[in-house]
């Protein structure tokens, strides 16, 4: 008798093979189409993601390590996914001495049907792309002395992003 590994199941499935019926297939969703677009002209670097970053609360998960049981927060599969992403559209170095400031236009439905504001909060979505940003062009996130956010009403998400160098004789001021 061949003996081998029995094939991963879900959770699902297994109730439904102890309880003696058949379980009902999952329904695939369909992925959006999209194409992201990233750009740079005269310094300035631009990226184009058609989705809203995520935001902290899901950015890490909390694990226990197998060898020594100590709990450890990682990145959630999500966040590695858009990092990667991110890293593999930006092409190019920043120059590492200059100063930046950093443009983000977050386009969402931004009202409820009846007029009223919804509650996204943008604030603690910025980090990460602050931070994928500068890890894809070689750059120190403490070179960006000017954070600009803008929520825009649109129905369908998209994160634009620009990294624009501060002029020269900005200098101290920009602190």
């Amino acid at each position: 008798m061949d003996r081998h590994r029995p094939a991963r199941i879900s959770a699902s499935d297994f109730r439904a093979m102890m309880a003696g019926r058949k379980a009902v297939p999952k329904q695939r969703i369909p992925q959006r189409p999209w194409q992201a677009r990233a750009s740079a002209t005269s310094d300035t670097y631009r990226l184009v993601l058609p989705f809203l970053p995520p935001s902290v609360n899901k950015l890490f998960a909390t694990i226990r390590d197998k060898n020594t049981g100590a709990l450890k927060r990682v990145l959630t599969t999500e966040a590695r996914r858009i990092r990667r992403l991110i890293l593999a559209m930006v092409h190019g170095n920043a120059e590492p001495d200059r100063l930046y400031e950093l443009h983000v236009n977050v386009h969402l439905r931004a009202f409820t049907s009846e007029g009223a504001v919804r509650k996204v909060d943008l604030t603690n979505r910025v980090k990460f792309l602050e931070d994928c940003l500068c890890s894809a062009l070689g750059i120190d996130d403490s070179h960006i002395f000017r954070v600009v956010l803008n929520k825009l009403h649109a129905e369908e998400e998209q994160t634009c992003i620009e990294l624009r160098p501060l002029p020269d004789n900005a200098g101290r001021n920009a602190a």
